[in-house]
């Protein structure tokens, strides 16, 4: 397995993004995503998609170009690239705004990486969405985002998920069901000390504010 991050970036919402990446690391554009890394002055190691939104007349000779009529979305793409090459940690940029439905199937893809042994976040304007199955999140005290009041969301996408415990934000909970049919872990909030998010049987999602402001 590879130990850098897939950087993946998509033609959804553009937002500020501050990354260093190092020699482990790939970035991946979507589509439209080349555009989003034009503009922030970084390389793609693999440019994909259908390209029925890209700008830029610039694309690279070596891109891999799809069908438009295809079941696999453009990021769905770019992920099932970066696990074939390894990877099991993805951070996807300009995946979330604009079309509501695009924004669920990214939330879809994320469910398909935790499903697939990795780990994948999407980062919006101010918040962060993460998919977990069998398995935990963690927020460390020193976090920005975890500062007292900050909010933090969590949903059950399946049907049941088993034995889900809070731990360290405002309203802990230790080893109860949630279910896909009642927001039971909506707003609570970051309170500056550790924190973890464990589901022992199912998935998750969770959502956070990137900062209180």
């Amino acid at each position: 397995m590879e130990s850098g991050i897939c950087y993946i970036f998509g033609a959804g919402e553009k937002t500020d993004c501050n990354i260093t990446l190092t020699s482990d690391d790939i970035v991946i554009a979507a589509d439209g995503g080349y555009d989003y890394l034009e503009e922030l002055g970084l390389r793609a190691d693999f440019v994909l998609g259908d390209f029925d939104s890209v700008l830029s007349y610039d694309l690279p000779s070596d891109s891999l170009r799809y069908p438009a009529e295809k079941d696999d979305t453009d990021l769905m793409l770019a992920a099932k690239l970066g696990l074939k090459k390894g990877y099991t940690e993805f951070a996807i940029y300009g995946g979330l705004g604009g079309r509501l439905d695009h924004t669920i199937g990214n939330i879809q893809l994320l469910t398909y990486l935790s499903r697939n042994d990795a780990t994948g976040t999407l980062y919006g304007d101010n918040y962060a969405i993460r998919v977990i199955t069998d398995g935990t999140i963690s927020f460390g005290k020193d976090l920005p985002e975890n500062t007292p009041g900050n909010l933090c969301s969590v949903f059950s996408l399946s049907d049941i998920s088993v034995n889900v415990t809070i731990q360290g934000l405002k309203y802990e909970l230790a080893d109860i069901n949630l279910t896909n049919s009642f927001p039971l872990g909506i707003s609570n909030e970051f309170t500056g000390k550790k924190a973890y998010v464990n589901v022992k049987k199912g998935t998750i999602v969770v959502l956070w504010y990137l900062s209180n402001t």
